[in-house]
């Protein structure tokens, strides 16, 4: 599976910009940190049996019983509801991350990922889940500037991951990266 985002509402949560040695040059990169709140179907994104492992169907226990919606696969209960937060570790290299600004998409910013790592999935009963993750990008000095001004808002973003090499598509566990 290969986690994706189309236009999804997210908050930028943090900006930090910091120095990277690269041979002899320091160049400037950027963690940027999102979050967003998401229906319990992009768990699929993670793994295919993630969400049925962590919810369930509403089954009268107090809670209002599930109207015939013809969707199968609705499962809005949480399985343990005494879990916290999942840091699920993965980290997906490469990939586009676009900010969207604007009707158009002349004015949308589009930043080239070096990696989106440090998912945390925060489980909600009801069948939402909260993710949030960074990026790490080189962004220009004027798009440092407009994210800054973009710290704790509302914003419209897309995660396309890197096109698919016929190994893991982008993913790499940190056992392969270990073992590498």
């Amino acid at each position: 599976m290969m986690f994706t985002l189309a236009h999804h509402k997210a908050k930028l949560r943090h900006v930090n910009p910091r120095a990277e040695m690269h041979g002899d040059e320091h160049v400037i990169m950027g963690d940027l940190k999102f979050s967003f709140l998401s229906a319990n179907d992009l768990l699929a994104e993670f793994d295919p049996a993630l969400k049925s492992s962590l919810y369930r169907k509403a089954d009268g226990d107090g809670d209002q019983l599930e109207l015939p919606t013809g969707e199968g696969d609705r499962l809005p209960k949480l399985r343990f509801p005494k879990m916290g937060p999942i840091e699920w570790e993965v980290e997906i290299i490469g990939g586009l991350l676009t900010i969207h600004h604007g009707m158009s998409g002349y004015s949308d910013m589009r930043l080239d990922v070096r990696s989106a790592d440090n998912f945390k999935l925060e489980l909600m009963d009801g069948g939402s889940v909260s993710v949030t993750f960074r990026v790490q990008c080189k962004p220009t000095e004027e798009q440092f500037g407009r994210l800054c001004y973009t710290v704790q808002k509302a914003i419209e973003i897309s995660f396309e991951p890197p096109a698919d090499d016929g190994l893991m598509p982008g993913f790499e566990t940190a056992a392969a990266d270990a073992a590498a």
